[in-house]
């Protein structure tokens, strides 16, 4: 299936945000939205993937 992550198109064979995130480098600190809500950690094995799906993952980064 073909789903935008990060703003650019991509194509994954998982449907699970679980298996989508295990296919990608991923930073140590980050957040996930799926169609513009915020995904929580507990919930990625549960939130399923369909065609055409916006994924943003977000990281954090500190500064001083």
């Amino acid at each position: 299936m073909e789903i935008t992550l990060n703003g650019k198109k991509a194509k994954t064979q998982h449907t699970t945000l679980t298996g989508l995130l295990g296919e990608i480098e991923l930073p140590k600190i980050f957040v996930v939205e799926k169609n513009g809500t915020v995904i929580y950690k507990e919930n990625y094995e549960e939130t399923t993937l369909g065609e055409g799906d916006i994924i943003e993952i977000a990281s954090f980064c500190g500064g001083g």
